[in-house]
């Protein structure tokens, strides 16, 4: 073995060496609209992530995670609190996180870490609250509006070359490619889809005003060769995301850093058509916007190759972060660790993963909805979907004039969610359970008092550019 071999393994062991060993740096990072199954590391066929996946090689990866809301403003308010949206009260698009809220940058803050943020995202910028705890906060407008993640990972690797030494470090980083318009640049716009030779006009018609972009997700009007190459664009971005990312990663990775706690996932997924939605999220409750990816290494600690296949939510990555840095639990936090000190473990530390959940809920957006959108059928809070997912069956309830509909899925036979059970072989105690669960869960009538703020010119050019309005 080499002397650098040496070096790193044992910085690896570090963790597990006592009260001695240095607290770990921790490395949180969000990639907006990122599904779990368009990475290879969770059996995709495409070589969209070959950095990510490499990283998942290193730790666990949990194979059933799922965002409490498939938009970014609410999940990420989970992500870094630990709690459902109802509990830290960012439930619209527009939100703020309020600062009654502890924040992950807050606990570690207080236990002397470094803490810095590097993003791109409109609704997470300076002022929305996310910034709570974050000693360094960097989110420009010259980032909001398309491809980023070269400035980020560049701007990510000043902070952590340039910052003195002597305390550890917690460092988050937003990556936003993934999310629409999907215009890789070279060599990834053609990288998944070299034969495409149709003539495609689609971002040239949205700027025109020839088309919307609700006429887009709820009206499709392109072929199907077209949405496919529109989905292999999709593609394009990640990889576009994977290689900046690899670039952070060469460098945190080094001996010096290590012990490194590394978790990796993202605010939600993206419909890509299912469902008769093409390219966007937030307004309907499926697997494709709901699953995400979830990652941690922290080598000493989480066995190498480890999947999980317990259910777990967004609201589980703080508490499991805390608890494996050895400090107190997030305070009023819904999630709970999803690992834990592996039973008869012996010297080298390893843990395990914990009982996973029985249940997972989420709830849609109620903002900015398309008016193409035919299934919106009751305005503000009052209309928001909400569903609960057993590992198995899955119940849909969508508010409607006259009484809710009800849909309800077996994913162990349909895991496309295509033929609704609903009336037609529902198990009628698994739906009366879960209904149950998901009447205790949600609180229907909240915020129904909360309308959408008054949007600014541009601000609404943002937002057009982002897909939200047309």
């Amino acid at each position: 073995m080499t002397r650098h071999a040496l070096l790193l393994a044992a910085a690896l062991l570090l963790p597990a060496c006592g009260r001695s060993a240095p607290p770990p740096n921790v490395l949180l990072i969000t990639i907006d609209t990122l599904r779990a199954d368009r990475l290879g590391c969770y059996g995709y066929s495409r070589a969209t992530s070959p950095n990510i996946d490499r990283l998942a090689a290193r730790g666990a990866l949990f194979e059933r995670a799922y965002t409490t809301l498939p938009r970014t403003t609410q999940s990420v308010a989970s992500i870094l609190t630990g709690r459902y949206p109802k509990s830290h009260g960012a439930r619209g698009l527009f939100s703020t996180l309020s600062g009654t809220n502890l924040t992950l940058a807050e606990i570690l803050a207080e236990r002397k870490y470094d803490t810095a943020a590097f993003l791109s995202n409109l609704f997470l910028r300076p002022g929305q609250g996310f910034e709570q705890g974050f000693g360094t906060y960097d989110n420009p407008q010259s980032r909001w509006d398309g491809d980023s993640s070269g400035p980020i990972s560049s701007a990510a690797l000043d902070w952590l070359k340039r910052r003195p030494g002597g305390r550890p470090f917690f460092l988050w980083v937003h990556y936003l490619d993934p999310h629409w318009t999907y215009r890789p640049a070279p060599p990834f716009d053609s990288a998944f889809d070299p034969g495409f030779t149709e003539r495609f006009t689609l971002y040239e018609d949205l700027e025109a005003g020839r088309l919307t972009k609700g006429q887009v997700i709820f009206e499709n009007r392109l072929t199907a060769r077209q949405v496919a190459h529109v989905a292999a664009l999709y593609d394009g971005e990640i990889a576009q995301v994977d290689a900046a990312l690899g670039q952070l990663l060469e460098y945190a990775l080094r001996p010096e850093l290590q012990p490194l706690l590394l978790v990796l996932t993202s605010d939600h997924g993206e419909s890509l058509g299912e469902h008769g939605c093409h390219f966007a999220h937030g307004e309907y409750l499926y697997q494709e916007t709901l699953r995400v990816p979830l990652l941690m290494s922290l080598p000493g600690r989480i066995p190498a190759g480890l999947r999980v296949g317990a259910l777990a939510e967004n609201i589980d990555i703080v508490p499991t972060i805390v608890e494996l840095l050895g400090l107190h639990r997030v305070q009023a936090a819904d999630g709970r660790p999803l690992l834990v000190p592996a039973a008869g473990r012996g010297a080298d530390g390893t843990w395990g993963a914990a009982p996973g959940r029985d249940i997972v809920f989420a709830e849609s957006d109620f903002q900015l909805i398309h008016p193409e959108n035919r299934r919106y059928y009751i305005p503000g809070p009052a209309g928001k979907w909400s569903s609960a997912f057993d590992g198995r069956y899955k119940l849909i309830h969508v508010p409607r004039p006259g009484g809710a509909l009800v849909e309800f899925y077996d994913l162990a036979d349909d895991p496309g969610e295509t033929r609704d059970l609903e009336g037609a072989g529902a198990d009628p105690e698994v739906r009366r359970r879960l209904l149950g669960e998901l009447q205790r869960y949600v609180d229907y009538d909240a915020g129904a008092t909360s309308r959408p703020r008054e949007i600014d010119p541009e601000e609404r050019r943002r937002l057009k550019s982002l897909g939200y309005v047309n």
